[in-house]
């Protein structure tokens, strides 16, 4: 008996589609459900036998395809984003591109010892879900061109899975219309976003694989929904519905660690209907949209943690009612530069937030500097305090 618990899902790149590298390096894939499946079509026998029982069946072809879903985590799913872009990671910037990316995807009953191959699987569909309460959902439908299974386990070696955080609604952050935030004018509870290749399917005689002998990428359609509150300001959007003229929307979802993703959609094309309600509901209005014409981007960025802080100067003498600006650098440079100041004898001298140092009295005060980022970071400042 197998248990879902048992199950993993291994994926490693491949140089020739449909063809499994040699010595393969595997990703483990965070997942929440992996319905990858190959599907026979067959075509019955319409020959007349002796008696009125069918003559049977044979298989003509097989359909290999299915969708793995997970809860979106920094760094889980980026070459999966990157082949259902058809595009490539250049700066940490992905946008649609032109290059074919096909993976051997491993789906293991490692309880039960069988194990299955799907070979040049490519990202059919790309989906993100952002719900109005819950986790953030990705889903990559692949369709693929071959399959053998076995009771042999996969080999080569096996990376282990991420271990970044998964995100909800609560991670993303201020979603900007035109470059304007909705906040406190149109909120907004749901967005959801497709990317379809328009995978085309072309059957190949004498290959001797299951699956087609070539998957063509064609256009690539990009669609989703965005939910948000009926009012002055959406109203104004809707209104876009009659002239066409598109929007832009970028918004990032950030995780626990700070790793994020930005994206950024430079132009919609919108649509949508008046909406409508009862009189204990809460009206909102759900916009259908469409790339048009600007490919959409996204950024990652990784969180740099903070390995120390530095205050200048490090000691400073100044009078009462004098000010000396003090200020602050976390290392490496990458890292997050946001600080806060506090004063261990106000009395004496008090900081403000920016870290300027007011005298107040005589005597002598420790000015502090915390990183935002990391609170055990710390960097001080001697001050003296004399008399005017």
């Amino acid at each position: 008996m197998s248990s879902g618990a048992r199950q993993t899902t291994l994926l490693t790149p491949e140089a020739t589609p449909g063809v499994t590298p040699a010595n393969p390096t595997w990703d483990t894939i965070r997942f929440t459900s992996n319905t990858l499946s190959p599907t026979v079509n067959t075509q019955t026998s319409d020959e007349i036998g002796a008696g009125r029982i069918s003559q049977g069946s044979v298989v003509s072809s097989a359909d290999i395809q299915g969708d793995i879903v997970g809860e979106l985590s920094y760094g889980t799913f980026d070459r999966l984003m990157e082949a259902g872009f058809y595009g490539t990671w250049t700066g940490d910037v992905l946008t649609v591109g032109d290059t074919r990316r096909t993976f051997t995807v491993a789906k293991n009953f490692n309880d039960v010892g069988v194990y299955g191959l799907f070979k040049g699987m490519h990202v059919s569909v790309f989906q993100l879900d952002i719900p109005s309460d819950g986790k953030v959902t990705t889903t990559f439908t692949l369709m693929g061109m071959d399959y053998t299974d076995s009771e042999t386990a996969p080999t080569g070696t096996i990376n282990p899975p991420t271990t970044t955080p998964f995100m909800s609604n609560l991670s993303v952050g201020t979603l900007l219309v035109d470059g304007r935030s909705l906040e406190g004018e149109a909120c907004v509870s749901a967005i959801n976003m497709s990317l379809d290749n328009t995978l085309q399917a072309q059957r190949c005689i004498g290959t001797k694989k299951l699956g087609p002998g070539a998957l063509i990428a064609t256009e690539a359609a990009i669609t989703g929904t965005i939910t948000l509150a009926w009012s002055k300001a959406s109203w104004q959007i809707w209104k876009n519905t009659f002239s066409r003229l598109p929007i832009s929307v970028s918004f990032p979802i950030t995780d626990g660690l700070g790793n994020s993703y930005l994206f950024n959609f430079p132009a919609l094309e919108i649509d949508g209907d008046l909406p409508n309600g009862g009189k204990r509901d809460i009206i909102e209005l759900t916009l259908n949209y469409t790339v048009a014409k600007q490919a959409p981007t996204i950024t990652r960025v990784s969180f740099v943690p903070v390995t120390s802080v530095a205050v200048t100067p490090g000691t400073a003498s100044i009078a009462v009612g004098a000010t000396r600006q003090l200020s602050a650098s976390a290392t490496p440079a990458q890292a997050g530069q946001n600080v806060t100041w506090s004063s261990s004898a106000p009395s004496v001298a008090t900081v403000s937030s920016t870290g300027l140092v007011t005298g107040v009295s005589a005597g002598t005060a420790v000015i502090t500097a915390t990183s935002v980022s990391d609170t055990t970071k710390t960097a001080t400042s001697n001050i003296t305090v004399t008399a005017s």
